[in-house]
């Protein structure tokens, strides 16, 4: 089952679930009934699993656009009458019960399972699914030991049933825990995100052959040496001390680009690989960076890098801002354009506010 939540982690929803769906994963599940029905207006056909917790107002169109919503309550169900919780076809409406075993948000108890399973089955709903979530980093794997054993304690009374048993997002993945039930649910993983920022966990992850997917790059569209005592952008937060020349990127925090990197970010220089400097307040739609020379006419900057750099990739801005990785490409707009490489050849762009993707 492929996460693709929150436009897959950043990367673009359809990109990636139409990659997914051709290495042959057979399910997918996503946040809200939004996300949902984005993908079945797009003619995708797999069994799609929302993983937020339903509300009653959207059963019907959980109900119209085929969805398996996550139930921690029937309480959404029972305002419902019963013979109208169907789907287009007639058959009956499937639900995934997530089972809290630590996590503490959502779920149903384990001891209150029993009687949704009993609500359930008097509703006429097929329950497609049982999860749970786990709680603890990747370096904390006998927490998430106790979780599963929580979870197959809650769910051994109905192994037998026709329905599937996850608890592997991608740390359970990563850590081999819970990976032997009916599915894995990877999300950041999928497109090579470390769960955590620390250096042990992207550590891991870089061990174990994940590479970032995603890098935002950038091209100056103006620069020029200043002589010293210049003040750069907005309050003048930076001063020159000698002649330097300055380049202007085109994003900015209005694209995702934290403004607390102000004179504390760099980006990457592509074809050198080395660090410029973030001089001046992030603004709405560009930063500016300082270079020991003249940029070159086809130079490019990594703005994030597809790496696990401890200045430039998602994992080290995490880390600078005290964030979680997966925020880092989260938060990139749409205003961004977004081109696709496969086996090193561009095979699709989504210009800038293509919202399709």
């Amino acid at each position: 089952m492929g996460v693709v939540k929150g436009s897959a982690y950043g990367s673009g929803l359809l990109p990636v679930v139409e990659v997914l769906l051709e290495e042959g994963v057979q399910e997918l599940s996503v946040a809200t009934v939004g996300e949902g029905i984005h993908l079945r207006r797009q003619n995708v056909q797999v069994p799609i699993t929302v993983l937020g917790n339903l509300l009653q107002f959207e059963v019907e169109d959980v109900l119209k656009h085929n969805l398996i919503p996550t139930i921690s309550w029937a309480s959404p169900l029972t305002a419902e009458p019963t013979d109208s919780l169907k789907y287009p076809d007639g058959s009956r409406l499937r639900v995934a019960i997530n089972i809290d075993t630590g996590m503490s948000r959502y779920g149903v108890q384990p001891q209150d399972l029993p009687a949704l399973v009993t609500t359930l089955d008097n509703l006429n709903v097929t329950i497609a699914s049982m999860y749970t979530h786990f709680q603890a980093a990747i370096n904390e794997p006998e927490k998430n030991k106790k979780q599963l054993d929580m979870f197959l304690e809650a769910t051994e009374p109905y192994k037998l049933r026709p329905l599937t048993r996850h608890v592997a997002a991608t740390t359970g993945c990563v850590q081999g825990i819970g990976t032997n039930l009916d599915f894995i649910r990877p999300g950041g993983a999928i497109t090579g995100l470390s769960s955590g920022s620390d250096e042990e966990s992207a550590g891991l992850f870089a061990k174990c052959g994940f590479c970032p997917a995603l890098s935002v790059v950038a091209r100056p569209t103006f620069f020029k040496q200043l002589p010293p005592g210049r003040g750069i952008g907005y309050d003048a937060t930076y001063q020159t001390t000698s002649d330097e020349w300055i380049a202007n990127l085109t994003t900015g925090w209005s694209d995702g680009f934290s403004r607390r990197l102000s004179n504390t970010g760099a980006v990457k220089r592509v074809k050198t690989g080395e660090l410029c400097p973030i001089v001046g307040r992030v603004s709405m739609d560009s930063i500016t960076i300082r270079l020991p020379e003249a940029p070159a006419e086809d130079d490019v900057f990594q703005v994030i890098s597809d790496d696990f750099d401890e200045n430039t990739s998602a994992v080290g801005l995490a880390r600078i801002l005290e964030a979680a990785v997966y925020e880092m490409p989260g938060n990139w707009s749409t205003r961004l354009s977004r081109v696709y490489i496969k086996n090193g050849s561009i095979a699709k762009v989504y210009h800038s506010l293509d919202y399709t993707c």
